[in-house]
């Protein structure tokens, strides 16, 4: 079992400006769909199983959560399940939101 790396926000746009990233993002779905990093996708515990199916465990996976407190926990859960390259963003989506505002999409109309 491989255990995740804590990475800043700067180390995560960095990496996925380099390689594809698998980016999921744990915070509730009001808060994903005011604002979410551009590419990411929603994780919860109704598609978690869909996405531990469909997804690539070998594929460097992101976690963001609001703070990157919450993210630690997710991202322990995945290299649990064999996730191999598994980061928790420092500082979340809230740090994210100030440092790349260009980087942000909505799902709201």
């Amino acid at each position: 079992m491989s255990e995740f790396q804590r990475i800043s926000c700067e180390q995560a746009q960095q990496m996925m400006a380099e390689k594809t990233c698998q980016v999921v993002d744990i915070r509730d779905e009001a808060s994903f769909a005011n604002g979410h990093v551009t590419g990411s996708q929603l994780l919860n515990n109704i598609n978690l199983q869909d996405f531990l199916l469909d997804s690539d465990p070998d594929a460097p996976t992101l976690v963001f959560c609001y703070h990157g407190n919450s993210s630690q926990q997710a991202a322990h859960f995945l290299t649990e399940r064999d996730f191999t390259e598994v980061y928790s963003i420092d500082g979340g989506f809230e740090v994210w939101r100030q440092l790349f505002p260009q980087q942000i999409s909505t799902t709201n109309g």
